[in-house]
């Protein structure tokens, strides 16, 4: 599919929000490690003030963001005393049971309450036996524990309760590599890891690579509508986001790609091709890469990826709302999507914009917006939901960064 309009964009990306959470959340084990990059989006901003919260003992407002509370509830569980996390309802009533079980293992009381989630804890106990985690839901509750097993007095053992239903391998694997890049042993065992007594938290600097999710989103406005060139581009040998896997299915529907030192970049396909592709590692990249197929001559096939509809948003439920509305079909699966995508053009531009609510959800925000760099008249409601992740957004697609 071609577009009439010609989109242009060269420069890089801020920093991965799920890295730099991540990292955060260990360096305030450490006065002494210093973590290097640039992020202004609302998940980094809420962990930086929420670990201040902490360390004056004051209640903590995780606002929308999962991993500001999911890794700081285990943060604060290290801390003996009373503690109070905070967030949007729409956060307080994701799944979150996992949390609870895996807390009262290591000895600490926790329970949900009007508008927050109190604990009560003389920090952790050894419990004398493999941490039991069940991963089917999300990656973030097993990353949150190992975030947080730094200088403990026993060694700690996490065990995956049902390891076939375990989800988002990648990025479990990106939490892993950071810990083991700040100085934590990490040890492979039968259905877990292991992390030994006394794990110290390395001194230093630590550079926090661009955001590759929302680098996708540029880059598939591009393929669509024009040309990207992303400066400081992980290579694939050292890149910690399973989300570079955009790079293969970008070349694979028919984007012209070119990879030189540090610089990524894409241009316009001259026709999309669909595709069968697995999201088991890289789920944020589902409601983009759904648009994308739908504009693609062929049945495209997403699966591998269940835990979508517990994500911001019901993000199959979503993603096949918009997909509708652009007059594309499209059957939504338990672990995905089956997309009948077709290359017609969008409608004439005097056709009347539909409207899009993303539902809260940033991905479905971008999914909307590389519709719209297609030439289809879409209004999307609330924009502002892009400041979650990548506020920058909306100036990058208008060409204006």
């Amino acid at each position: 599919m071609t577009s009439t309009g010609t989109f242009y964009y060269k420069g890089f990306i801020p920093s991965s929000k799920s890295l730099m959470n991540r990292c955060l959340t260990v360096a305030s084990y450490a006065d002494h490690l210093q973590i290097l990059g640039q992020s202004s989006c609302e998940d980094v901003v809420k962990m930086r003030s929420a670990i201040d919260s902490l360390k004056r003992g004051e209640d903590v407002d995780c606002g929308s963001a999962g991993t500001v509370f999911r890794f700081l509830a285990f943060r604060a569980s290290r801390i003996p005393g009373r503690h109070r996390l905070t967030g949007t309802s729409r956060l307080l009533s994701r799944p979150q049971e996992t949390l609870i079980e895996i807390l009262a293992q290591l000895g600490v009381r926790a329970h949900f309450e009007a508008g927050g989630f109190t604990i009560e804890s003389e920090g952790w106990r050894d419990p004398q036996k493999p941490l039991l985690i069940d991963r089917s839901k999300s990656s973030q509750f097993a990353t949150g524990v190992l975030l947080n097993s730094w200088d403990l007095d026993f060694p700690l053992s996490l065990q995956w309760k049902n390891e076939n239903d375990a989800v988002s391998e990648g990025y479990w694997q990106m939490t892993v590599a950071v810990a083991s890049a700040l100085g934590m042993t990490v040890e492979k065992v039968s259905e877990g890891v292991r992390v030994p007594a006394r794990s110290i938290v390395k001194g230093g600097r630590h550079w926090v690579e661009i955001d590759l999710s929302s680098a996708f989103a540029v880059a598939a406005i591009a393929t669509v509508s024009g040309q990207a060139a992303f400066d400081n581009f992980p290579n694939a040998a050292e890149c910690l986001q399973p989300d570079r896997e955009f790079v293969r299915i970008l070349d694979r529907m028919g984007a012209r790609i070119r990879e030189s030192e540090r610089t990524l970049s894409v241009s316009q396909a001259t026709e999309l091709r669909p595709i069968e592709w697995s999201l088991r590692d890289c789920p944020d990249l589902f409601p983009v890469l759904a648009v994308l197929c739908a504009f693609a001559e062929g049945t495209s096939t997403l699966f591998g990826a269940p835990h979508l509809a517990y994500k911001e948003s019901n993000r199959i439920t979503k993603t096949a709302e918009l997909i509708g509305l652009l007059g594309r079909r499209c059957e939504p699966t338990s672990e995905g999507m089956i997309i009948h995508g077709s290359s017609a053009p969008a409608p004439a531009s005097g056709a009347a914009p539909v409207e899009f609510d993303p539902d809260q959800d940033h991905r479905l925000a971008f999914a909307a917006a590389v519709a719209r760099a297609a030439d289809f008249q879409i209004h999307i409601l609330h924009p502002e939901v892009v400041n979650k992740s990548f506020p920058e957004f909306w100036q990058v697609a208008a060409g204006r960064l």
